[in-house]
């Protein structure tokens, strides 16, 4: 715990810290608090034991192949949709109760206040968890537990897409890219980002801002490619529509586009042609979960 003290004594030098703002504290120190720790350990047995297909992702993940580590409120566990059921079955034989929260990406196994989040999708709709997560994995050890930990290359690719005010990933993004991006699958990367070429683009500028001696962590031809597209896509004609991606990667920040400004909003149109999958509609009626939210009721109607 001495690199964490030691951190945020130097982050209080520069005033009084929130409580969110010392959770944002980056530091090389893994720990685990005890209760959260016997948690994992459970869940993550159980998981093994049923020859559950999962991923650890999170902070957890970051930490395995960055080696800086911040506080965290629960352990991110990454699944493919048609593995979700068999993995909550197996998580409520370990005693947990089972939770889900959003049809289309996320559910939880609870024991009492602590929780493992089990995320099979992504909450714009974009895309759900599929086997390259598992493929490419690494393994590692998490509260005593063999695992497996989410390849570099997926977690930059969905960090891209979170930019909220409370959660916003860029530094994620370049610390990945400043200690592995050498040995990164970059043609997997870009190929991954697709028509969202622009954030990868922008995260590589930020990049090279925070670090602009260390150019050499991103392949020159990943810069040409996506500078060449974004030539191109500034001498597009334009259509007029009245478009936005913002909620794509921030839900709240641009409420005001779809709701005041009347922007067509292809967040929505993507989270209801995932809801329209006939596996997340199997998942949702399933007979496995103890609560499910309001939000998942009214999608059953």
């Amino acid at each position: 715990m001495g690199e964490v003290s030691r951190s945020l004594a130097q982050a209080r030098k520069l005033g009084t810290l929130s409580r969110e703002e010392e959770r944002s504290v980056t530091h090389g120190a893994f720990w685990v608090p005890e209760a959260e720790r016997e948690l994992y350990k459970v869940a993550l047995g159980a998981l093994n034991a049923a020859g559950i297909a999962y991923v650890v992702a999170g902070a957890y993940a970051i930490y395995e192949h960055t080696g800086i580590y911040r506080e965290t409120k629960d352990l991110d566990v990454f699944v493919e949709p048609s593995h979700l059921i068999a993995a909550m079955r197996a998580l409520k034989s370990a005693g947990m109760r089972a939770r889900l929260e959003q049809p289309h990406w996320l559910a939880k196994a609870m024991s009492g206040e602590l929780f493992v989040d089990m995320i099979f999708g992504m909450g714009n709709g974009l895309a759900m968890i599929d086997h390259d997560w598992y493929r490419f994995s690494r393994p590692a050890i998490l509260a005593a537990t063999p695992v497996r930990v989410a390849p570099a290359e997926e977690l930059l690719w969905h960090r891209l897409f979170i930019s909220e005010r409370h959660r916003q990933d860029m530094a994620d993004i370049v610390h990945l890219i400043v200690c592995v991006g050498q040995v990164m699958d970059w043609n997997r990367i870009v190929h991954k980002t697709a028509e969202h070429w622009p954030l990868l683009l922008a995260q590589i500028q930020m990049f090279d801002y925070v670090y602009p001696e260390h150019r050499d962590g991103v392949p020159r031809w990943v810069r040409e490619e996506l500078l060449a597209r974004a030539r191109a896509d500034t001498d597009r004609e334009r259509t007029g529509e009245r478009v936005t991606r913002g909620p794509l990667i921030s839900r709240f920040s641009f409420t005001i586009d779809v709701h005041e400004w009347e922007m067509h909003d292809l967040r929505s149109e993507y989270v209801e042609r995932t809801c329209a999958l006939p596996l997340v509609h199997e998942i949702a009626a399933s007979d496995v979960w103890d609560e499910r939210s309001a939000r998942v009721e009214e999608y059953l109607g």
